[in-house]
């Protein structure tokens, strides 16, 4: 293994980037979907959101091919001699063209889902205006080119994250973003059918990524080159490894976007609308936490793969609280003005778009802080029992809501079905970190979790005594704004930090403003 320093400075570093990539996305993101939703209009935009969701249905497969490819090329970069770079490239080779023919089996599997259940779904179940039907089949078409067209990318996305060049995904996301806001611009002066236009430019936004990967991973990366090679004994492990993450990553997405149909079904576009808001929101947000995550995860399971325990440990559990402190001070002033800031951001809001988002928030911390373990388990391989069980228990989100909803209960209760269920499967992740890594508890809680909660009280302390104090409006979100970085960074650096955390933020610092100063 390199030298922990070593390390440290190039987690630093693809965090940085990936922050650099995040707030590019976010600030064009942000404009884009308001001049999207201006442009569509909500029944347009709650349609996009509904038949989208879908071909995102089928997203467990994109997602578990890209978990089981970046798993396997990961473990391979960590346990392969740094030396000896024949024998890492000929591992590595086999493993992405074994990876492209997962690709190819699974894009034949979704484009028959996709024809067959896809359009029995949207046009005898979906609650869509009849004269909005064809518009509805395009976009389904449309969608499911952009799924088919990420799923040829996964290998050479998972190429890039194992290799730790997250300066290739800051770069690339940029065009990505442009490109979108250039799509946004011309839907809103466009005179033909909008929503038609935006389903196909977005598909032709997905392809141009797709080429940009491809040709910038078969420059830099030698196991991306070459004819493929057929290994069957890797394609079944593989496989089977992508098979069982399926089903953990199924039970997400029904959980999801399978809730998003029962909102279709039982309440319509409008509420349809609602929730895609609140989703973006989610994303947004997620994307805040993941940028660590995607850090962290190369060198956690390199570790674990090099048997540095201790090392993987520190790494998730750091993870962790990271994770945790982000969600806190986004989450504190998000929920606490979000109809301020959703009008600012929107301007026309779908009714149900405030609870929507404020019950979000609560959701995206319960379902994501605990995901370093995640990655430990995976890198474990012995993932069968884990998917098994936390699938059974994540299925009751998506059984309760539907429960709900035919008993007449509102749209939000999905998210509180949704919170309580993933904050047992954090439960889970913490057993079976613990059964099949050996990672302790009670360090995680003293130096993670603890922390967190600590910071969280004393940050939010100030913001919230404003919220209810101050009248409605602007000025009330900039104080509450400028409030929380008051007192939560403060919170963060004396008492969540360590002071080894403290001095390598310090140093960074410090060689940062020297380079500048020269």
């Amino acid at each position: 293994m390199p030298e922990i320093s070593e390390n440290s400075r190039r987690i630093a570093r693809n965090t940085v980037l990936l922050y650099f990539r995040m707030l590019l996305l976010m600030c064009i993101g942000l404009f884009t979907s308001r001049v999207v939703l201006n442009s569509l209009g909500v029944e347009d935009y709650g349609i996009y959101g509904a038949v989208g969701g879908v071909v995102m249905l089928f997203t467990i497969v994109t997602n578990s091919v890209s978990q089981s490819v970046s798993r396997y090329i990961t473990w391979n970069l960590g346990r392969c001699p740094a030396d000896d770079i024949t024998a890492k490239d000929s591992v590595l080779h086999r493993v992405f063209s074994t990876a492209v023919l997962m690709q190819l089996i699974f894009c034949g599997v979704l484009l028959v889902l996709t024809e067959t259940a896809g359009l029995w779904w949207v046009n005898t179940k979906m609650n869509i205006p009849p004269d909005r039907y064809p518009a509805a089949n395009w976009v389904l078409q449309c969608s499911m080119g952009v799924l088919m067209v990420n799923l040829l990318s996964v290998p050479f996305n998972s190429s890039i994250i194992s290799h730790e060049r997250m300066d290739i995904f800051a770069w690339v996301s940029l065009g990505e973003a442009l490109l979108k806001l250039g799509v946004a611009l011309l839907i809103f002066f466009s005179p033909v059918d909008k929503l038609k236009l935006y389903a196909t430019l977005m598909l032709a936004v997905a392809v141009l990524v797709r080429m940009s990967y491809g040709l910038i991973c078969n420059r830099l990366f030698p196991e991306t080159r070459g004819r493929v090679v057929f290994d069957p004994k890797l394609l079944r492990e593989m496989t089977g490894f992508a098979g069982w993450a399926v089903l953990g990553s199924s039970t997400y997405v029904v959980n999801t976007q399978g809730v998003t149909q029962l909102v279709n079904v039982f309440f319509g576009v409008a509420v349809n609308a609602a929730r895609s808001v609140a989703m973006q929101v989610e994303n947004i947000v997620k994307q805040f936490s993941n940028n660590i995550i995607t850090a962290l995860n190369p060198q956690i399971t390199k570790s674990l793969a090099a048997a540095d325990k201790g090392y993987c440990f520190e790494l998730a559990g750091k993870g962790i609280k990271y994770t945790g402190l982000i969600l806190l001070l986004l989450g504190i002033p998000l929920f606490l003005e979000t109809p301020e800031l959703l009008r600012l951001w929107l301007k026309n809001v779908p009714e149900g778009s405030i609870v929507f988002t404020r019950l979000t928030v609560i959701c995206i911390f319960v379902d994501t802080l605990f995901n370093p373990l995640v990655t430990i388990i995976q890198a474990d391989g012995r993932i069968k029992g884990f998917y098994i069980i936390t699938a059974l228990v994540s299925l009751l989100c998506f059984s309760l809501s539907w429960v709900a909803f035919a008993a007449g209960a509102p749209a939000y209760v999905s998210y509180i079905f949704y919170a309580l269920v993933y904050l047992m499967l954090d439960i889970l992740r913490i057993i079976y970190a613990r059964r099949l890594a050996g990672m302790p508890f009670l360090p995680l809680l003293k130096d993670s979790l603890l922390p967190v909660m600590l910071a969280g009280l004393l940050g939010a302390s100030l913001p919230a005594l404003l919220h209810f104090t101050m009248p409605v409006g602007v000025c009330r979100v900039l104080a509450v704004l400028f409030a929380t970085l008051l007192c939560f960074l403060p919170a963060c650096w004396f008492v969540a930090l360590t002071g080894g955390e403290r001095q390598f933020a310090l140093r960074v610092i410090s060689r940062n403003k020297s380079r500048s100063d020269q």
